[in-house]
């Protein structure tokens, strides 16, 4: 699968940037990026990987820059940059839930940069000292695998789940599809919206351990465990399960009123080896060009104002109240109390 969706950003790729490319390659404008021939920039992404290598991909083609790509999920992502800090060995930090962009830049993993065109993205969007910059958006949402949901469930009339309550159901016990959250970004920002919103979060996170299917290691394999049909029902970002319906699997995507939400965001790794071309890939991420064709492929929202559809605008009606330093800073609390409650079960 992973080689048919890089062959389909590819040709999308060539389809988009014929009639920019003209005759020949022009670095310096309109949108004043270097010419980087002959240069190199390694990136660590939890970005699924066509989303990924399309945004490098595109770099290329409008700088020459080469690159190194290395999927890691998010918490993986961290934890690695953290090791490597005396020695970095990425320039580039893209993606993962946003707790693990903030986390970095408290540590002081990642640099302030003065990023052209970063001014356009909207405050909530990206740091406060520069250190991470959102270029995509996406909700929390439960996925339920529609033609399961039609055989086993729908014909006892019971309603589509609408909460991430309604996943403690004990009709779902060994349904539900979710990533182990010391890995991965997608679960753990459940976990933590429950700790900032939900009476009793550890309640919450027993009994959904209670009705947890086959554990995976990232987000976008457990919303596949629902496409496929091997869980009923799960937890994943919005776009990852668009992008397995597009593909033609039996999905359906439910997002909660006032949800969880996550910024695809990029950040410069401080002591970077390739600094230059670590702040020449920021600016090219704030391009409205960039943003508009990456989040077409992706199926998220843009967080550029020109870029940004009403569509988009429409999905983050449905964001609640995230507070990703709180989350960024709970991180080890939170992650504790989910492995006792699992050690219990």
């Amino acid at each position: 699968m992973k080689r048919n969706y890089l062959l389909v950003v590819l040709f999308l790729l060539t389809v988009l940037f014929t009639s920019a490319c003209g005759h020949g390659r022009e670095y310096a404008a309109p949108d004043h990026l270097p010419d980087l021939h002959g240069h190199h920039i390694v990136v660590y992404s939890a970005m699924r990987d066509e989303v990924g290598h399309a945004a490098l991909e595109l770099f290329q083609e409008k700088t020459g820059c080469n690159y190194d790509y290395i999927y890691l999920p998010t918490q993986a992502m961290l934890e690695r940059v953290r090791r490597e800090k005396d020695h970095p060995q990425a320039d580039i930090m893209m993606g993962g839930a946003t707790h693990a962009q903030v986390s970095a830049a408290d540590r002081r993993l990642t640099s302030s940069v003065l990023v052209p065109g970063a001014d356009r993205i909207p405050e909530r969007f990206r740091s406060a000292d520069d250190r991470w910059f959102g270029i995509a958006s996406t909700p929390l949402a439960i996925v339920v695998n529609r033609e399961r949901w039609e055989k086993e469930f729908a014909p006892q009339g019971k309603p589509l789940p609408d909460s991430y309550e309604d996943l403690l159901d004990p009709a779902y016990r060994g349904e539900v599809a979710f990533a182990d959250p010391n890995a991965a970004g997608t679960s753990y920002t459940l976990l933590a919206y429950i700790m900032q919103h939900h009476a009793s979060p550890v309640d919450f996170y027993a009994a959904l351990q209670q009705n947890l299917g086959a554990s995976s290691y990232n987000g976008f394999e457990a919303v596949q465990r629902v496409a496929s049909g091997q869980c009923l029902l799960g937890v994943g970002f919005l776009d990852d399960a668009r992008s397995l319906e597009a593909s033609g699997f039996p999905l359906l995507s439910i997002v909660p009123e006032r949800c969880a939400w996550t910024l695809d965001a990029v950040a410069a790794v401080e002591g970077a080896q390739h600094a230059q071309e670590a702040e020449a890939f920021l600016q090219f991420c704030m391009m409205e060009e960039t943003q508009e064709i990456l989040n077409r492929i992706a199926f998220s929202a843009a967080t550029h104002p020109e870029a940004m559809t009403d569509e988009d605008a429409g999905t983050m009606a449905h964001y609640g109240d995230m507070d990703f330093r709180r989350a960024a800073r709970e991180q080890d609390d939170i992650l504790q109390t989910w492995n006792d409650v699992s050690r219990t079960e």
